[in-house]
């Protein structure tokens, strides 16, 4: 049972925490819950080689995660999963950052208009999320749904991401794909091109036989929010690449005022 924290500190606005948990430990925490955004099972062993917190901290942490419903035993002994109270965290996270901001029913608007699969992604954990999705009339089998990650360099919405990213952050997240000098290259080159043209284009990149396009969406600081997108097989996209484009920037066009308040 977890013990009670003081909340003196809590009463004052600013002030700083006390009383709790030691930053390490605190860091330490959050570091575990990650790891299962990025896997649906992990044990203990692995959280410890995957993060390098030693197997008698995992547990202990694990513990307290396990009675804040964060995280869950899972079906086979010794293996834990995302628990129950993860899925109030999304909820709330999808009501007050999709739904109330429009970006939800603008999706919607977007496949009823392409009759395709229309998509909004986030970058979570140095990959793009898709954090809402509507499919078209005629089901499109890929990678994009509500939950699915992919690596921040593969297809228009990774790309998309990737080239509107702060330069600090996307050099760093380049670093982190582990790519040769001749990819790096190119993928640079990409998203020069992306940045100049304000969207991206992707043919196969993630799932083989689908088109995407992305257009980058920014909050009133001008900061990266997210990216709008539309993927059709590319036998339908090639025949209507020009409207699927010009649906999608208009889309993103509206949603760029909502998100600064200019509609």
């Amino acid at each position: 049972m977890l013990a009670k924290q003081p909340t003196a500190a809590a009463e004052t606005p600013g002030a700083p925490i006390t009383g709790g948990p030691p930053a390490e430990a605190r860091s330490r925490v959050l570091e575990i819950l990650l790891q299962f955004a990025q896997a649906q099972i992990l044990t203990a062993a692995q959280i410890s080689t995957r993060t390098g917190i030693p197997a008698s901290a995992v547990y202990r942490h694990l513990s307290s995660l396990v009675s804040a419903g964060l995280v869950a035993p899972a079906n086979h002994r010794g293996q834990f999963s995302a628990g129950p109270a993860t899925l109030r965290l999304a909820a709330n996270f999808r009501h007050e950052s999709i739904i109330s901001s429009h970006i939800s029913a603008k999706v919607q608007q977007l496949s009823d208009e392409t009759q395709e699969l229309a998509a909004y992604l986030v970058v979570s954990g140095g990959q793009a999320l898709c954090v809402e999705a509507v499919e078209g009339p005629q089901m499109l089998r890929c990678s994009y749904s509500a939950g699915r990650a992919q690596p921040l360099h593969l297809g228009a919405s990774a790309v998309s991401l990737l080239a509107h990213l702060p330069e600090i952050e996307q050099t760093e997240a380049i670093a982190s794909l582990g790519l040769d000098a001749a990819a790096e290259t190119a993928l640079r080159r990409e998203l020069e091109i992306t940045t100049s043209r304000g969207f991206a284009l992707s043919q196969g990149a993630v799932d083989s036989g689908v088109w995407g396009v992305s257009v980058p969406i920014f909050n009133p600081t001008g900061a990266l929010s997210g990216t709008l997108s539309t993927m059709a097989p590319s036998v339908r996209a090639i025949r209507n690449e020009k409207r699927l484009i010009s649906a999608t920037r208009a889309a993103a066009l509206i949603l760029n005022a909502t998100e600064n308040g200019m509609s």
